[in-house]
């Protein structure tokens, strides 16, 4: 209520013609504000009549006149006085001048009454909304010039709801207003407002509403609704799924959301902005180099969507910026997290705190067990298990009664990589980001023991990839195109692999693989990219030149021609950009 008293003192002051400005940006709830508490504060106060409207759609000074008479009088009244007013001259009128001129004089009986009916206007308080919303800058400082004289030659009290940064006419606003009250909610009281309106919102949610909006410093109201009843029918769908650890789900995904529509609603970025700083939000930031220039609107865009954004979905940007709701599997495409196994409970410190005392004495005798006879398992859970303990142990959450932390570390660095699945497909650079343990010495050897491991799953897919990469390339081309569209691969396969391929490929084929690497690498900085395939592409197009010689003539030789200039150019470009000096080579 501080901002209710502040604005009452500011209205109490008869040094000047009482005429404030409730300065506040669009969306920060200024309507709501007056609805809910000003209003009522104002009658105890004033004990005056209240005429509250929108200045929206007035277009001359007569109407806000017009406006003003016909709030302060109901219906009742207006017809019963103005009927005494001319009831005297209408059957004379009738007479001489017909039908047609009752009506006019009528029009003109009503209009002198309505302009005596504002000359006698007094003891009132008018509260006027919306003054940037009125079209043309000469009606809004005619409007401010009457509030003016209202409140000089009359008992009337003004205040006038605008966003004064959207008003050009600067020396009319100083002139006019003799205070100005800058309003805002806290977050506090916008979670609050958002709650009374919305009774899904218990506790846990608003709590997760209040981290997310203080955390991006949103204020905007109905930007806010906008994101929460968005929230709602994806909430209404999370509930039906079995096996959902709901609270968690629901935290994750009213995050994401409150963020999206912030990004898009108040902050103006476009849908695709939002879309391609999700998908290479991990690459950039791994990629980054101190010296660069920062965009600061990429830079305002990354600190929106934070690091967890690498999980989300881009049918969840499209649902929050254009309403399409094109879900089909809501726990796959949001990633919700599903209830586990009491091990798997473990390794979460959310999950590890709704356990009973019994449960979690159990679960870290699991925890143990695991640590120590798993085998098959992936080496991100067994270190994570092992990271887990370490947690435990530094927190004295548990004492050292298996495992003290110095015997764990060494458990890890001697143990075995044949215990550990060999992945099916390379984790990649988002896993590698994303995987930050707490212990910064166990993360190194984690490191250190992937690097093995996927050197091995490495051998093995890649002669997989040879032999499919052989037989077809559309068997081969959807994965290529998800997971090589980016990332290095010519220097895993051996040139006689591509040939082999080319030779035994349809012309169609062919040509569909020499437009996917055009597009490959059609842009500046590919080095950053693709730096480990030079020496890989420098010996394929010794190969695609023999090659071609061999065939002599045919579609797949222009193909293959084509496909020789494009890696000479990537590799050519490459060593350029990298400070080499690569001697020129023919280009025929």
């Amino acid at each position: 209520m501080k901002q209710v008293e502040q604005i009452i003192e500011l209205l109490n002051d008869t040094s000047f013609p009482q005429v404030v400005l409730l300065d506040g940006a669009w969306g920060s709830g200024k309507t709501h504000f007056i609805n809910h508490q000003l209003i009522n504060k104002i009658k105890e106060v004033f004990s005056s009549n209240i005429y509250f409207f929108s200045l929206y759609g007035i277009s001359s000074i007569d109407d806000f006149r017009d406006k003003i008479i016909s709030l302060s009088m109901t219906e009742q009244e207006e017809a019963s006085v103005v009927a005494k007013y001319f009831s005297k001259i209408v059957d004379g009128a009738a007479v001489n001048m017909g039908e047609r001129g009752v009506g006019a004089i009528i029009n003109g009986v009503a209009g002198a009454y309505k302009y005596k009916l504002y000359g006698e206007l007094d003891d009132c308080f008018l509260i006027l909304d919306d003054l940037e919303r009125v079209a043309d800058d000469k009606i809004i400082k005619n409007i401010l010039g009457e509030c003016l004289s209202l409140a000089e030659s009359k008992n009337i009290k003004v205040l006038v709801v605008a966003n004064e940064s959207k008003l050009s006419c600067k020396d009319d606003i100083e002139k006019v207003f003799a205070d100005k009250y800058k309003f805002s909610f806290t977050h506090e009281e916008i979670v609050s407002i958002l709650r009374q309106e919305y009774d899904v919102l218990d506790d846990q949610l608003a709590n997760e509403l209040l981290l997310n909006i203080t955390a991006v410093n949103s204020k905007n109201i109905r930007v806010l609704k906008r994101a929460v009843v968005k929230f709602i029918r994806i909430k209404n769908e999370i509930e039906q799924i079995k096996n959902i650890i709901l609270d968690q789900a629901l935290s994750k995904v009213l995050s994401y959301v409150i963020r999206i529509c912030y990004a898009k609603f108040e902050c103006g970025f476009s849908k695709e902005e939002i879309i391609e700083t999700v998908e290479t939000i991990v690459l950039r930031k791994m990629t980054k180099n101190e010296e660069e220039i920062i965009n600061e609107r990429q830079q305002k865009l990354e600190s929106i969507l934070d690091d967890s954004f690498f999980e989300v979905s881009e049918k969840l940007v499209i649902y929050c910026c254009d309403g399409l709701y094109e879900f089909t599997d809501l726990q796959q495409e949001l990633k919700l997290p599903v209830k586990s196994s009491l091990l798997d409970a473990m390794m979460s410190v959310w999950a590890q705190n709704k356990l009973t005392e019994e449960e979690f004495a159990e679960g870290v005798k699991l925890l143990e067990g695991f640590i120590a006879s798993a085998e098959g398992v992936t080496l991100y859970k067994w270190f994570t298990a092992c990271d887990t303990y370490i947690f435990m142990l530094d927190n004295k959450v548990i004492d050292t009664s298996r495992y003290s932390k110095e015997s764990l570390i060494k458990v890890c660095t001697n143990v075995e990589i044949q215990r550990f699945q060999i992945p099916p497909k390379c984790e990649g650079i988002e896993h590698d980001f994303r995987t930050n343990f707490y212990d910064q010495e166990l993360n190194k050897i984690y490191f250190s023991k992937k690097e093995r491991i996927n050197a091995m799953g490495e051998k093995n897919r890649r002669s997989d990839f040879s032999q499919q990469f052989i037989q077809s390339w559309n068997n081969v081309k959807n994965e290529v195109y998800q997971s090589f569209m980016h990332s290095p691969i010519y220097q895993m396969i051996n040139e006689e692999v591509i040939k082999e391929a080319l030779t035994c490929w349809s012309n169609e084929e062919v040509f569909q693989f020499v437009r996917f690497n055009e597009h490959r690498y059609r842009f500046i900085n590919i080095q950053e990219y693709f730096e480990p395939e030079i020496e890989a592409l420098k010996t394929i197009c010794t190969m695609l030149e023999q090659l071609r010689a061999e065939l002599g003539f045919g579609l797949k030789v222009a193909s293959i021609a084509g496909l020789r200039n494009c890696f000479f150019d990537a590799y050519t470009r490459m060593e350029n950009n990298l400070g080499r000096n690569n001697p020129e080579e023919s280009t025929s």
